[in-house]
């Protein structure tokens, strides 16, 4: 293989499929995953999102083929995933990278959301879109907590064990000024979203150091970011098992998931771990309530 001669930190080398291709391989989970892309700009997106899992060149079990150049997010038809010699055409139902619809990493069960943990204990904190879980989860971070995933949240089904996964930071203006970290800090990567105002990308461990934990750990809560009429001040409410169990759906990182694979899992995490509502309000007290949780 040859190196490429544009970004040669962030694209490993020019694909044998064509001189315009381009490719780069990452271990996810323990297995290695080659992406071969037309798209320059896409394999820099993904080594930035993904960069905590990028390693050289080498066999991989899956690799994931995008043929056509595209400056945006790839879609079905443009995506073929091969594993043993039989590539499948990516239909948009489950995730591109990491592809969790294919052996061995379908295995895992994905959640949408933010995971903080201490001492081998983790909380989950899931919400729609922007309710505040990466800033929740930083501030608890901020009282001593430590990162475990921000993006993705992948449970082993055998042991209910979430997985560390040092997915990239996404943080705007306003929580950088909240949490107190400067836009000059040098693990922060300037980017524009389109059509939006300039956020900052950071390698969790580069941004947090020690604080960002690459260990296996155990589910001691789950907590939805929902509003409460009553109350909206950043108290835990308990939620009963069955009512968690028809919320956690909803969070699935793999549209269209097997029931018969993923239904038994979140019943056993719902009867084994308590789960509770907070407000989607981020104050000292939320983080604080978060935290509490992981001492109890």
């Amino acid at each position: 293989m040859t190196n490429v001669a544009l970004r040669p930190d962030r694209l490993d080398a020019v694909s044998a499929e064509g001189p315009l291709a381009v490719e780069a391989m990452f271990r996810f989970l323990g297995t290695d995953v080659r992406v071969v892309s037309a798209s320059v700009d896409l394999l820099q997106h993904w080594t930035a999102e993904y960069g905590a899992f990028r390693v050289p060149p080498g066999p991989a079990e899956i690799t994931v083929h995008v043929d056509a150049a595209s400056h945006g997010a790839p879609v079905p038809g443009q995506v073929t995933i091969e594993r043993d010699g039989l590539r499948v055409p990516w239909r948009g139902t489950g995730p591109v990278l990491p592809p969790l619809t294919v052996p061995p990493l379908d295995r895992w069960v994905g959640l949408h959301g933010a995971a903080v943990g201490r001492a081998g204990q983790a909380v989950l904190l899931l919400g729609a879109p922007h309710t505040g879980k990466t800033l929740l989860a930083l501030s608890a971070v901020a009282l001593g907590a430590r990162l475990l995933a921000d993006g993705l949240l992948l449970l082993d089904p055998g042991d209910l064990l979430l997985a560390p996964f040092p997915q990239a930071l996404r943080l705007r203006h306003e929580e950088l000024a909240l949490l107190g970290i400067d836009p000059a800090h040098p693990a922060l990567v300037p980017f524009r979203p389109r059509r939006r105002a300039v956020q900052w990308r950071a390698d969790p461990a580069a941004l947090l150091g020690h604080r960002a934990d690459r260990v296996a750990a155990g589910i001691t809560a789950v907590v939805f970011l929902e509003p409460d009429e009553q109350d909206e001040r950043p108290r835990l409410r308990p939620l009963a098992p069955e009512r968690a169990l028809a919320w956690l759906p909803r969070h699935l990182g793999e549209p269209g998931a097997d029931p018969a694979r993923v239904e038994p899992v979140l019943a056993r995490l719902c009867r084994q771990v308590p789960a509770f509502t907070l407000p989607p309000a981020i104050r000292v007290g939320a983080a604080e309530a978060v935290d509490r949780l992981l001492q109890a």
